[in-house]
């Protein structure tokens, strides 16, 4: 089963003013956290990891046991999540099997760049749009579910997102053109829109779970 939650960012306050807001963090993660140099950047990665923290002890987990790869992704013996945050908004994904998400700030859409990371059907779905604000929406619907696809093989921007297409409404995956053995799950909150990708073979579609959370 896959589970997803959101959180808030603006409401946790600037861990450099108050480092209390760090307590019980891995150093390293501190150090992270720390290393932005503008304080809502910082809230985002407090934000994110407290959100991990309460859906990884949901299962029996614990954050301190979570580290980074040679890659820099990270990882837990035993259970697999995914982390992104935009704008006030965190996400975090968390499943039994490979899992990848990504929210992204609606109004934030770089739309200049659509011709260089988008196939042919995916750009005829983006001039299909109403008006410049359902444009920026079609824009991030195609992104997050390819984001959500590199974070769940790992392979991150490495992966030249003009390898994947994204075919709507079917929501398959294709890379280099063939068809991709994930389920993919798309929805809107408010200004953001985000996406979940699973590693699954069996062409089901993916219904997460959403989980209520808001911070300690």
């Amino acid at each position: 089963m896959v589970e997803y939650a959101l959180s808030d960012v603006t409401s946790l306050p600037d861990p450099l003013a108050d480092p209390s807001a760090l307590a019980g963090i891995p150093p390293w993660r501190q150090a992270h956290i720390l290393r932005y140099k503008r304080p809502e950047d910082r809230r985002r990665s407090l934000s994110v990891w407290r959100l991990m923290e309460d859906m990884l002890a949901a299962r029996g987990f614990l954050a301190r046991d979570v580290a980074p790869d040679g890659r820099g992704k990270l990882g837990c013996d035993g259970v697999f999540f995914s982390l992104s945050h935009a704008g006030g908004m965190a996400l975090c994904a968390v499943s039994d099997t490979p899992v990848g998400c990504d929210i992204e700030l609606v109004r934030d859409a770089p739309l200049e760049i659509a011709p260089r990371v988008f196939c042919p059907g995916e750009r005829a779905y983006l001039l299909a749009a109403r008006d410049e604000a359902d444009a920026r929406r079609r824009f991030f619907t195609l992104w997050t579910l390819k984001e959500s696809y590199m974070k769940m093989t790992g392979e991150g921007l490495g992966l030249a997102p003009g390898r994947l297409e994204i075919r709507l409404p079917a929501l398959a995956l294709l890379k280099d053109g063939a068809e991709q053995p994930c389920a993919l799950f798309h929805a809107a909150r408010g200004e953001y829109e985000f996406s979940l990708c699973l590693q699954d073979g069996s062409g089901s579609p993916l219904r997460p779970v959403e989980r209520d959370h808001s911070h300690r």
